[in-house]
């Protein structure tokens, strides 16, 4: 239980992190290899925009797991409390929506490229392969999103039969 325990709390930011850390060597790399050996590496200038697609995608289904997404946090400030609290949830719902219609272009789109093959012009490799990172992470996103709604519900509840005493 521990392992899942962990794999849920930290599954895209370890992701995330590992991304980030490839971009950092494969930059290295290229920078080592123009500057000190007058040589480009094209595959490792490419497989770093790849990571770098990939980190994008998952550090924002990250940010989807915590509840830090850009929100028009002005406007709540201005409504009540309660009020704000069903804003969030239509919000949430709204993008729920966005996110599903995003996961069926993405896989239309993904089946499309292995269908009429495109690849990626260094390494050759199906860029179909980079593209399942949209479907990937928006159903990610949406997930996270639906699990931390019910994580607060539960609190919610938790909150509530605590204070009525267990009734």
């Amino acid at each position: 239980m521990k392992v899942l325990r962990f794999i849920d709390e930290n599954f895209e930011k370890i992701l995330s992190s590992f991304f980030l850390f490839s971009m950092v060597v494969l930059l290295s790399a290229v920078v080592f290899f123009r500057f000190v050996l007058d040589r480009g590496l094209a595959f490792a200038e490419e497989l770093d925009r790849m990571a770098f697609v990939w980190m994008v995608y998952t550090a924002a289904a990250f940010a989807a797991q915590r509840g830090a997404h850009i929100r028009l946090e002005a406007v709540g400030l201005l409504l009540p409390k309660k009020l704000n609290h069903y804003m969030r949830y239509f919000a949430d719902l709204l993008w729920v929506g966005f996110n599903l219609i995003i996961i069926r272009e993405g896989i239309n789109v993904v089946s499309s490229m292995f269908k009429y093959r495109y690849e990626s012009p260094a390494m050759g490799w199906s860029m179909a392969y980079v593209y399942t990172v949209v479907p990937i992470s928006f159903t990610l996103m949406t997930f996270r999103i639906i699990q931390r709604h019910i994580r607060e519900i539960r609190q919610l509840r938790k909150a509530t039969s605590s204070n009525t005493g267990g009734q």
